[in-house]
């Protein structure tokens, strides 16, 4: 028997979120301990009196975290909860450090992997890789059954009411915008493509390397996308944007933002990509529909299962109609499709299965916890605002009044102690007036909670002597010399 505390059946939180707080502060304080085995779920919830279903909950949430490793006929046991080391080489980020198994990597885009791995997955890839291997690569656009239960995924996650002829699998976002692009058709003599400044840095290198002309359109912090910087221009072949949850500031569009834009778009000639790339996780704001939806036409959608997944998979879609499918199909078929057969099998049978949505419920819960946790955590820190958490995996510490030098010198200390995360500014197109404070971007997704909790203890520790020193640097307008 763990004592879990009182629970008390009259609150408002539910008896499995409880119960789940009472098992990890038994773990945290170290009253159980690493290796013990917890009892079954059965036993459990025979003696205090609750429904299976609920303690099924609560471990699911705590092998979610990392407190519990559920080992197939071996009972469930409490994980070795390790601490960040509060000393590490005093370098700045490199290769040897990302690979030290120490450090603590929350550059954003690293969704949790723990638990992937269970019965629903095994059976997927172990029917598909049971099969005759095909003589050939199949159709260019992907698996028939798998396009089929991306079709239905997107109708049931998106409301896309999408045809699986309409739908192309691809090798993840990057692979996903090279095809859009490579069928575009320049109106001039280089293509023109719009992308959002500050905005996701992989899109400008592979615009350069295709020889296009990127065109920055700004996003500030409150008002979001610069919708009249956009229209300014008639003459953009595309526009790429992240119109559900911008990458990395956070900001959405609205209603009248996303009509306003499909009419510009519509007016001008330009296709619109829209990179829904991690729609998965609102965080209980209500989703707004995919730009694709409002205009199937002149709007190309763009998704991954790198987030709710792996970006490991190498696995994603592009959803298009009409002539411009037509165009990416041609290029897909003269560069043949990068994803193995056997493994869009295996994901087609997961999809179809119901095991990815079940997979999904059970990551929303862990990562609206983790949300909630950061929130939290730098509620009382001052000087600093933390924002873009109203979605997906990644949050941005604002560090008011600070100067741009201090961005720098806090990811450098950060990585001094073994904590990676990525500088705002580097999100910003090089050579562009852009209006950003200093900042860091972290995703919160891939550690245990225990070990992400620790550091972004660190990271407040190392926040605040920056931003201390800061203040006090500032002159006193009330002493004078």
């Amino acid at each position: 028997m763990i004592d879990v505390g009182i629970l008390d059946r009259g609150a408002a939180a539910p008896l499995h979120e409880q119960l789940a707080h009472g098992i990890r502060a038994a773990v945290l304080s170290g009253r159980v301990r690493s290796g013990d085995v917890v009892p079954s779920t059965r036993a459990l919830a025979a003696d205090l009196g609750l429904a299976r279903g609920t303690v099924v909950t609560a471990y699911d949430i705590l092998v979610g975290e990392g407190y519990l490793i559920a080992r197939p006929g071996g009972g469930t046991v409490v994980a070795e909860i390790a601490r960040t080391a509060t000393t590490a080489p005093a370098f700045a980020p490199s290769s040897s450090l990302v690979s030290d198994p120490s450090v603590v990597d929350l550059r954003p885009g690293r969704p949790r992997t723990a638990g992937l791995v269970d019965a629903a997955w095994k059976s997927a890839w172990r029917r598909a890789s049971s099969r005759e291997v095909a003589p050939d690569v199949g159709s260019a656009t992907g698996d028939p059954a798998l396009r089929e239960a991306i079709a239905a995924h997107l109708g049931r996650t998106r409301g896309l009411d999408v045809e699986p002829d309409d739908v192309i699998v691809t090798a993840g976002t990057s692979d996903a915008m090279l095809l859009t692009v490579l069928a575009l058709a320049p109106r001039g003599a280089r293509l023109r493509v719009g992308i959002e400044n500050p905005g996701y840095p992989r899109v400008r290198r592979l615009l350069a390397r295709l020889g296009a002309e990127e065109v920055p359109i700004p996003v500030r912090l409150g008002s979001g996308f610069d919708l009249d910087a956009a229209e300014a221009h008639d003459d953009l072949d595309a526009l790429i944007v992240t119109p559900h949850h911008h990458y990395p500031l956070g900001s959405r569009w609205d209603a009248a933002t996303r009509s306003r834009l499909l009419a510009w778009a519509a007016r001008t000639r330009t296709v619109v990509i829209e990179d829904d790339y991690d729609s998965e996780f609102p965080h209980g704001r209500v989703p707004l529909p995919p730009l694709q939806l409002l205009d199937p036409v002149n709007v190309v959608s763009i998704g991954t299962l790198s987030k709710v997944l792996s970006p490991s998979l190498r696995c994603g879609w592009i959803v298009a109609t009409g002539a411009l499918r037509a165009r990416i199909v041609e290029a897909r078929a003269d560069l043949d499709p990068p994803v193995s057969r056997v493994q869009q099998q295996a994901l087609a049978l997961y999809l179809a299965e119901g095991a990815l949505a079940r997979h999904t419920a059970r990551r929303r819960r862990d990562y609206r916890h983790r949300r909630r946790l950061l929130l939290e955590a730098f509620a009382d820190v001052e000087g600093v605002t933390l924002t873009a958490t109203d979605g997906g995996l990644h949050a941005v510490v604002l560090l008011e009044n600070a100067p741009p030098a201090a961005e720098a010198a806090v990811v450098d200390a950060l990585a001094a102690r073994g904590i990676l995360v990525s500088p705002l500014s580097g999100y910003a197109v090089p050579g562009t007036v852009v209006d950003l404070p200093a900042g860091i971007v972290l995703g919160y997704a891939e550690p245990s909670t225990p070990v992400l909790m620790d550091a972004v203890s660190q990271i407040i520790d190392v926040v605040r002597a920056f931003t201390d020193f800061a203040s006090a640097s500032r002159p006193n307008p009330a002493v004078r010399a």
